[in-house]
């Protein structure tokens, strides 16, 4: 572990992670605390009270659904990349999103070789192939609104260079999910030290409709679906999160809180038993499920529909 940070304690979900994620996870958090310039942001949403010591206690915060969508992505990442050089390009986590996208913030080791490393994924000599963006497929990831660059795209030939970041899809089955990186160009504008570097724009995420449909043989970016067919559809899930998948681990927290309220006011004692057995063995098995990734989260919506079918049982007739 990086600067002797402790390892995962015996028995922890986190022994499971994969070494690399643990690796960037415990640098991300050690960083921070150390007080490294940029890193003040590191796992953003896992630095609530009490203060965590551990990366571990961080990753508690973060909590289930956080730490699922991590292990996703790494898998994905994975999967494009065989030898983890992409994935390795990774100095930091910063924050953590899911719900019409899914992803994380980062901070990148050297902006410059993550470009070079992206366009090399166009052979797929590694996994999976990577394509750039062309100019319209990138335009939700820069710093002015889509809706004042897209003018520019009657102008512009099928070379044309986005304007603030850089960006490139995961070219794999249209319309399910795909990984779309995105690597701003502060470094190409003379921020050259990681604390003068903006980071606003650098991102891993996950969409969850690809609009890729194919790579352009002819300028080696992304091909896209008909617009009616991909587009517009990509754009109502990243905005209006249609067709986002359940978020399981979250939704079952709610609807256990939703099974305490009825349980105690309930006189159905087998009913409530029962429903108090599965609440207890989601709640205690949660974060295994997480951290086995994809695998996980299909079995935490079997799980969930077991939670919910116990709950609907508590109500009365």
């Amino acid at each position: 572990m990086s600067r002797m940070h402790p390892a995962p304690p015996a028995g922890s979900p986190y022994a499971e992670l994969p070494e690399d994620l643990r690796e960037t996870i415990v640098r991300s958090f050690v960083d921070r605390l150390a007080g490294a310039a940029g890193a003040e942001d590191n796992l953003m949403f896992g630095f609530r009270d009490p203060a965590p010591k551990t990366a571990w206690d961080a990753l508690d915060h973060l909590g289930p659904m956080a730490v699922n969508m991590l292990v996703r992505l790494f898998h994905r990442i994975e999967g494009i990349d065989r030898t983890l050089g992409t994935w390795r390009e990774i100095q930091w986590i910063r924050n953590q999103w899911w719900g019409g996208s899914a992803g994380f913030k980062v901070v990148y080791r050297n902006p410059a070789a993550m470009r070079r490393r992206l366009d090399d994924l166009l052979m797929g000599e590694r996994g999976k192939r990577v394509a750039r963006d062309a100019y319209l497929g990138g335009l939700e990831h820069q710093l002015r609104p889509a809706l004042e660059l897209l003018p520019r795209v009657l102008l512009m030939d099928a070379r044309a260079e986005l304007p603030d970041a850089d960006t490139w899809r995961e070219v794999d089955v249209p319309l399910q999910e795909g990984t779309h990186f995105c690597v701003g160009k502060g470094d190409l504008r003379g921020a050259e030290r990681p604390e003068e570097r903006p980071w606003a724009l650098d991102d891993i995420h996950l969409d969850w409709s690809s609009p890729v449909e194919r790579i352009d043989e002819r300028t080696g970016r992304c091909d896209y679906l008909e617009p009616w067919e991909g587009s517009v559809m990509h754009w109502l899930e990243a905005k209006l999160g249609h067709g986002a998948p359940v978020f399981t681990f979250d939704v079952a927290r709610e609807v256990i809180a939703r099974g305490n309220e009825l349980a105690r006011s309930s006189s159905a004692a087998a009913e409530v038993a029962r429903f108090r057995e599965v609440a207890a063995s989601f709640l205690r098995d949660e974060m295994a499920l997480a951290v086995r990734g994809r695998v996980g989260y299909e079995a935490s919506k079997a799980r969930l529909d077991e939670i919910e079918r116990a709950v609907r049982a508590l109500e009365p007739r």
